[in-house]
């Protein structure tokens, strides 16, 4: 921070670069589950509201409105 504001080094340019640390831990951490028999932290549920909001903002894109999460079959 200085007399201009408020300033920082731009983000990593490519998406796999920026959350390069995070698909790690992700791959890591259900490796450890598999090989201990461990539970997820994550279910199949979680996947699913993920695809939801997906859905939702895609459709709210193409019609230019908000969308309700109850308008996406889950």
């Amino acid at each position: 921070m200085d007399e201009n504001g408020a300033t920082t080094d731009k983000p990593l340019y490519f998406f796999l670069e920026r959350y390069m640390q995070s698909f790690t831990d992700e791959m890591t951490e259900f490796i450890d589950c598999v090989i201990n028999d461990k539970q997820t932290r994550t279910t199949v549920y979680d996947g699913l509201e993920a695809l939801r909001l997906g859905l939702a903002a895609k459709l709210s894109v193409k019609e230019n409105r908000p969308v309700k999460l109850s308008e996406i079959e889950g």
